[in-house]
């Protein structure tokens, strides 16, 4: 369930971002990135979802399993996305 999750997120997510109908906070966080250190989308959203585990956990948040699979697979779910989208 979790992979399916993730596979979920990541098409919905590149599929708004394809159709320009205005990123969420932590996309249009993403994509600003992007544009600004020419780093792979992949790497910029892992690296958010990663600061945003630790800030949880931080905060006395439980991180399990499927916690960690989401923020180092999210990434390069929605970069693969975003690509299968461009080539439409």
């Amino acid at each position: 369930m979790v992979f399916a999750g993730i596979l979920i997120v990541g098409f919905g997510t590149a599929m708004y971002l394809i159709a320009n109908l205005g990123a969420g906070p932590r996309d249009g966080l993403m994509t600003g990135l992007q544009k600004k250190t020419n780093a792979p989308i992949a790497l910029v959203r892992t690296s958010i979802e990663i600061v945003v585990v630790l800030f949880g956990w931080s905060l006395g948040g439980i991180v399990g399993i499927g916690t960690l699979f989401y923020a180092l697979c999210i990434g390069p779910v929605v970069a693969l996305c975003l690509q299968i989208f461009k080539k439409i």
